[in-house]
């Protein structure tokens, strides 16, 4: 089959080419801030002033999964476009990162600098590509092709693709850079974004729970939330009832940021509406999971655990809603898990409580706390564990309450060490007054 035969363009008409495609790249640089038009408009424009079937530009980018990115345009609504093949594509830029210089190849399958690919099928077959470069660093590459082999690539056409390069490497690079840094920016105010509202979670936590030590007859009650970074639904409450007596309370709910703090914080108020001593015990957490069932979204639910102490009569009555089991320290050490309850609240809407009930008496001392406690992991990932909440609770439950939730936060950081706080620590303790 014959080849077509190509003229070398006269140097006055590329110069014209060289002008013209100079001054509409300024206007185009002054017009489009994106990266991407640009690169758009010289593939185009080049495609063109070489007569071209195919025009492409390769830039090296900082992404190890994509180190390259491609732009491809096709000349005529028949010709075939799309990505190089990878043999095709790693062998030109290989030749021009390996040698720095224009490759010219009449027919690239058919070429001795290329074995490795004679015979691929292929629709690029003649290619003129030079490296793109910026202050001597390889930025990419950028080619013309032909979907026929013969083209003979002529010192005019090199030199104006090599003036196309040299003067495109820069603005693609700049631009590149500007779009890199509208990017960060994005990254940077979307955290911003993401870190005002666990602060925002936060705050909602701690003002959920009371600040201060709450007194009743004989007994204290004192409660401490340690939050992670990702902020969880932990919360406790504590407050006086008619007749002298206290209501006490810990939750947790599924999930983290601020949409389990805001389901947290209606949890808290049905308590506080509810809770008030007037009424049994399974009655009010009836009343309190109605109202989460109907606010909480699918898959949301609600630990909890709610207790009544009366002094007067040494009792202590509560209802476990499928909450970490409270420990009831005898004065003699023994241990008694508080068990009785039922469901966590928002699992269905009509659930049905339990109420347990035991005796309250001077020496005894209750420990309430979230998962995280047990659930606090070290470097090991091998969690605290139960078995190390219980012993050292039976070992130092005697201790005054502050006294203990200090020492109980202390023993699990030495054990998590170096390890991140993976979720909210809730402690809450209910012992004899001190001093």
């Amino acid at each position: 089959m014959s080849q077509p035969t190509v003229t070398a363009r006269p140097s006055a008409e590329r110069l014209m080419d060289e002008l013209q495609f100079l001054s509409e790249l300024c206007s185009v640089v002054a017009a489009k801030s994106d990266l991407q038009p640009i690169l758009d408009w010289i593939v185009n424009k080049t495609t063109l002033l070489l007569n071209a079937d195919e025009g492409s530009i390769k830039l090296h980018v900082p992404d190890p999964g994509q180190p390259w990115k491609t732009v491809v345009r096709r000349q005529s609504a028949g010709t075939e476009s799309g990505s190089w093949p990878a043999p095709v594509s790693m062998s030109v830029i290989g030749y021009l990162m390996h040698h720095g210089t224009p490759l010219l190849s009449p027919d690239l399958v058919a070429d001795d600098r290329f074995p490795g690919l004679r015979g691929t099928p292929t629709r690029i077959r003649s290619v003129l590509a030079l490296p793109l470069s910026v202050d001597g660093r390889n930025t990419g590459m950028i080619a013309v092709t032909t979907l026929e082999p013969g083209r003979e690539w002529t010192p005019n056409e090199v030199q104006l693709l090599s003036i196309v390069a040299a003067n495109s490497a820069g603005v693609i690079e700049q631009a590149r850079l500007r779009a890199q840094a509208i990017e960060n920016q994005k990254i940077e105010e979307e955290k911003n974004r993401l870190e005002r509202e666990l602060n925002l979670a936060r705050e909602i936590q701690m003002n959920l729970v009371p600040s201060l030590p709450m007194v009743a007859a004989d007994w204290e009650v004192h409660g401490r939330v340690v939050p992670a970074r990702q902020v969880g639904g932990d919360a406790f409450d504590y407050f006086l009832l008619d007749g002298g007596r206290l209501g006490l309370a810990i939750a947790d709910v599924a999930g983290k940021g601020v949409p389990a703090a805001l389901l947290m914080s209606n949890v808290q108020a049905s308590v506080r509406a509810f809770c008030n001593g007037r009424q049994s015990i399974p009655d009010s957490l009836r009343q309190v999971n109605r109202g989460v069932s109907r606010s909480a979204t699918a898959g949301k639910f609600i630990t909890l655990f709610y207790a009544e102490l009366d002094p007067a009569q040494g009792e202590l009555r509560y209802s476990n809603a499928g909450h970490n089991p409270p420990l009831l320290r005898r004065k003699d050490g023994t241990i008694e898990a508080l068990e009785t309850g039922g469901m966590p609240l928002g699992i269905f809407e009509d659930l049905e409580f339990e109420q347990g009930s035991v005796t309250f008496r001077a020496g005894d001392a209750l420990l309430l706390y979230s998962d995280g406690i047990p659930e606090a992991f070290d470097t090991r990932d091998d969690p605290f564990g139960d078995d190390r909440l219980l012993d050292l609770w039976k070992a130092e439950g005697g201790r005054h309450a502050d006294q203990f939730i200090e020492l109980l936060l202390g023993e699990v950081g030495r054990f998590r060490g170096s390890a991140g706080q993976s979720d909210d620590m809730t402690v809450v303790v209910l012992a004899p007054r001190s001093g």
